[in-house]
């Protein structure tokens, strides 16, 4: 067996190798040559690369080669995050050190990152793309009407949800009101993009159903709880992976950042704010389903309203996505229904489900 530790860069690697007996029978500061030296590895290497933007690709043609891939976080591993002299040299050396210690020896444990599967990492990159075109939608929509308030126009709520929620008919609101030539053309612009915006982020739901419909079987599950689309359903599920990795469901809700952080020091035990250096996405779309997800449920909702009345509404929002993301973790791993599934609401989302399922297998026989 040969134990490689690898320091990625995006023109070379830095690579040094160990035997069985932990002995460096090979470095190379300068791997240029990045195919030739994956077309090298066999059955009998353990590479250990560091978690960086596109480490996962790499590990899976390392994995497709016959090798073993071990994806370690560089901020939990204290060889390298405690060194003094960090050099590419160092790290690679350290990599295979510590991968040597940890295979044979067992003496550390080496800090893994898990690795998502394929559809899992494409349903990320989908919603990645997904929150950037809500952010530009929701920019377009707050600069149309600050210009309607520098113009100081009144609109109520209904004129001001049709302006921006249905661009192709805003021509007939722009004419009833009383603006600038300049504002009138900032506004038409902002429509347009906005509609052009719309446009990409319908096909842009397509594009997230039809990635997963690996996990079709898991997204009918959880479509029976009320609020939950599948949508919403497939951004949990690419938030979590795979559910079984976490032992406890505050493991899975400190990740998904609903678990506020706490200090105990001296009998003393303060509550903080929501940990955000974790993942968000399920949080911010979730957020957004409360009122419907109260609804799921009598007990549920009799529980909100009673933690409303005593913390406040802002942590019985946090309380529900905790308990929600149970149900749902609970769901998944006995593969059971939703105890307060609504039959009529259930098939009504399950056919359209279908319906935009048939949808994407069409533009897959086209594509």
């Amino acid at each position: 067996m040969k134990f490689h530790g690898v320091d990625r860069h995006k023109r070379y690697w830095t690579i040094s190798q160990r035997d069985e007996r932990c002995q460096e029978v090979g470095f190379v500061a300068h791997q240029w040559d990045v195919e030739g030296y994956l077309q090298g590895l066999g059955r009998g290497d353990v590479v250990a690369l560091e978690a960086s933007c596109g480490t996962f690709c790499w590990a899976d043609r390392i994995e497709a080669r016959g090798a073993s891939c071990v994806v370690v976080d560089p901020y939990r591993f204290r060889i390298i995050r405690d060194s003094w002299n960090k050099t590419d040299r160092r790290d690679a050396v350290n990599l295979s050190l510590g991968l040597w210690m940890a295979q044979t020896r067992g003496e550390c444990r080496l800090p893994e990152v898990y690795k998502p599967s394929v559809t899992v990492r494409q349903l990320r990159q989908l919603f990645g793309q997904w929150q950037i075109v809500n952010k530009q939608v929701r920019q377009l929509k707050s600069q149309i009407q600050g210009v309607l308030t520098e113009e100081g126009v009144p609109l109520d709520r209904q004129q001001a949800q049709r302006l921006v929620d249905t661009p192709s008919g805003a021509q007939k609101i722009l004419e009833a009101l009383e603006l600038s030539a300049v504002s009138r053309f900032c506004i038409q612009m902002s429509l347009k993009l906005l509609a052009g915006l719309l446009e990409q982020k319908e096909l842009l739901r397509v594009q997230i159903l039809r990635a997963g419909g690996p996990l079709e079987s898991q997204v009918r599950l959880l479509i029976g709880i009320r609020g939950i689309t599948p949508l919403l359903a497939l951004a949990f599920l690419a938030e979590v992976g795979d559910i079984r990795r976490f032992t406890s469901l505050r493991r899975m809700n400190a990740y998904l950042g609903v678990v506020p952080r706490i200090h105990s020091s001296g009998g003393i035990t303060r509550v903080g704010h929501l940990n955000r250096s974790s993942r968000s996405l399920a949080r911010s779309l979730f957020t957004q389903a409360i009122p419907h997800l109260v609804d799921s449920s009598p007990e549920l909702g009799k529980w909100y309203e009673g933690l409303a009345e005593r913390k406040g509404k802002g942590r019985a929002r946090i309380g529900v996505l905790r308990r929600v993301f149970g149900i749902m973790r609970r769901m998944l791993l006995n593969e059971t229904e939703y105890r307060w599934l609504e039959p009529d609401l259930f098939k009504r989302k399950l056919r359209e489900y279908q319906r935009v399922m048939e949808k994407v297998e069409k533009i897959q026989e086209v594509a």
